[in-house]
């Protein structure tokens, strides 16, 4: 015996097919009964809404998206910036607690810590080759860099990493023979403590 379901479903897609066809009909005679100008204008009514809605369910806000991405992406890289040179400025801590940090992460805690200090995109950090046997030494150039933010990460330094400034030439930042309040550019010659291994 057949379900009652199955055997009222063929009725009702029959039924659903007479509709869509009359209606269809409907729509033609009354589309035939349009003259061409009515027609063009209710062509170009319906491709208008059509763009319109297109713009306003697809194309608005994937590039509302877009935009709003473009404005996070700086922040999340600096905040990634910032989890990395925190995680160093740490490990140097820790090894400064335990009395000494390690030779090959010096470089790496000195560009984090200029990084933390917002001044990566205003610094070049550099070690200057030595002999072994002397002290290892690095070089900071600032240029057009903020002068507070350079003076706290300066202040920091023979804290943080057992570091000490062994030569600083800094000066008011110029611009085009102008001075700019607030920015330093200049020098920073850095190195380790005598007898530091």
């Amino acid at each position: 015996m057949i379900p009652p379901t199955a055997s009222r479903n063929p009725s009702q897609s029959a039924l659903w097919r007479q509709q869509l066809a009359r209606l269809r009909k409907q729509a033609h005679a009354w589309w035939v009964e349009r003259t061409p100008r009515e027609r063009f204008l209710l062509s170009a009514g319906a491709l208008a809404v059509g763009i319109a809605l297109i713009w306003t369910i697809g194309l608005r806000p994937a590039l509302r998206d877009i935009e709003q991405a473009r404005e996070r992406l700086p922040r999340l890289h600096a905040d990634a910036a910032q989890v990395d040179a925190l995680i160093l400025e740490t490990q140097a801590l820790t090894h400064r607690r335990s009395g000494q940090l390690e030779a090959g992460t010096l470089t790496e805690a000195l560009d984090a810590s200029l990084r933390r200090a917002g001044l990566e995109s205003t610094s070049a950090l550099s070690e200057i080759s030595s002999s072994e046997d002397s002290a290892r030494q690095w070089e900071v150039i600032l240029d057009n860099a903020d002068a507070q933010r350079s003076m706290e990460w300066l202040s920091g330094l023979p804290y943080l990493l057992r570091l000490r400034i062994q030569s600083l030439d800094l000066r008011r930042a110029s611009i085009e023979g102008r001075d700019r309040p607030g920015h330093v550019s200049g020098r920073v010659l850095i190195g380790q403590p005598e007898g530091t291994p």
